[in-house]
């Protein structure tokens, strides 16, 4: 099979010849910290091969912010803090130097959109068939490095008119990923201003999710049409340890009609899968979502309470990718094994499953259990014996000697030594 192929059989639950290679994505701090493991720059600059992960591709440069953006405007800087109003015209105070590069820490003060004439304003920034969003350069202003790591900023990239032949010939999975309803307007209301509005001003969010809605199918109906896409990816983060962000009532009136259209606009384009992306406990999203506004759900993270395994039993049918649990990876290999086999358990049992690590692979991750957990899920991807396999350990005997493991409070105390900004 191809890997199209493949990801294509698992998401439908039908026989394949192995399991996608899929392991879950470092994040730049992770690979700081795993240079110092051994991890050569020769193996870093060849990752994807060095670990042999399936490809997939994505159809080209899809802009979902401002345009143009907000002026960033520097108000204060004092110790290690900025205070600053970022493209989106929020309000930040963030860390100058991040102690871990990838996993960012912003403290949002306030945001834009409050009331109708600021939602009426922020509105004139995103026109759909505004050029930066496909064509090149970047979204209209100019980039800076006020925003750590470029948060939500964008530079230039493959426009997708560009990439259409390769897209409907690959014999790689072509995906793409969007923000979606309550992801775009939380960041132009904030959490807790969106979470009044839903009572104080109802039909102001209405209007925006309604807006989004459309932005959504105005951007991607011209790609869609020309460009076979295999999975569309929704970006919402919308839940937390235990429950959704929002009531499963409030999702049915504000979201789930909005989901409806999306997902027959999707279908009626050809996309095979269409997935939520979001963290916390998933539970309420899926009884409201599924099956109507989405096919699958994706990171099931472990710490917010979410099993795997109980969404495969009570959703017959959800398609998933994650949920192996990142802490279980910080110790021995043991412990490691037993997290893996608990997963790929449920895969073989329920079908439509891809295990990964359940989120970025945090710096406190060792770089030899990390690659121990790509053996066995190789392994396993290839039918070994749940009880029994154990990995060779190749790619541990590539690597060079280990200098310094990761120290969370050594790089804390690297990022904020010399802070001695106040907190107001």
């Amino acid at each position: 099979m191809t890997h199209r192929e493949r990801f294509l059989a698992v998401a439908k639950g039908q026989p394949v010849d192995r399991m996608p290679y899929w392991y879950g994505g470092p994040r730049a701090s992770t690979f700081a910290a795993w240079q110092r493991q051994g991890l050569t720059d020769d193996l870093l600059a060849r990752w994807g091969e060095f670990t042999n992960a399936d490809p997939t591709m994505g159809i080209g440069k899809l802009y979902c912010g401002p345009v143009p953006p907000f002026p960033e405007i520097v108000i204060k800087e004092e110790g290690n803090y900025r205070w600053w109003r970022d493209h989106w015209g929020a309000l930040r105070k963030d860390a100058i130097k991040q102690p871990t590069d990838g996993f960012v820490t912003r403290q949002y003060l306030e945001f834009f959109v409050k009331d109708w004439e600021t939602w009426e304003e922020m509105k004139t920034h995103f026109d759909p068939h505004s050029p930066e969003r496909t064509g090149p350069g970047g979204d209209g202003g100019e980039l800076t490095d006020l925003n750590p790591n470029r948060y939500r900023h964008v530079g230039d990239g493959p426009n997708w008119w560009n990439l259409v032949d390769q897209c409907n010939n690959a014999d790689v999975p072509v995906f793409v990923t969007v923000p979606c309803l309550y992801w775009t307007v939380r960041d132009m209301c904030g959490f807790e201003g969106l979470s009044m509005l839903f009572y104080d001003n109802p039909m102001l969010v209405h209007e925006m999710f309604e807006y989004w809605t459309g932005f959504l199918m105005e951007l991607l109906d011209e790609p869609l049409s020309k460009i076979k896409v295999d999975k569309v990816c929704l970006n919402e983060d919308m839940a937390y340890k235990g429950m959704s962000m929002i009531s499963p009532a409030m999702m049915r009136e504000f979201m789930l009609p909005r989901y409806k259209r999306l997902y027959s606009f999707f279908k009626e384009h050809g996309v095979d899968v269409v997935e939520m992306d979001s963290d916390g406990h998933n539970r309420d999203i899926l009884s409201v979502m599924y099956p109507e506004g989405i096919d699958g759900i994706q990171p099931v993270e472990i710490a917010a309470g979410n099993d795997p395994e109980e969404y495969l039993r009570d959703f017959p049918g959800l398609y998933m990718s994650g949920g192996i649990d990142k802490r279980e990876l910080r110790f021995d290999y043991e412990r490691a094994r037993a997290e893996v086999v608990r997963r790929y358990g449920a895969a073989r049992q329920y079908g439509r499953y891809i295990p990964t690590v359940d989120h970025g692979v945090p710096p406190d991750v060792p770089l030899r259990t990390f690659l121990y957990m790509v053996e066995l899920l190789q392994g396993f991807a290839n039918g070994e014996d749940l009880d029994t396999y154990e990995p060779p350990l190749e790619l541990e005997r590539q690597l060079g000697p280990i200098e310094e493991m990761f120290d969370p409070r050594a790089a804390i105390a690297a990022a904020y030594a010399c802070d001695d900004a106040p907190e107001g």
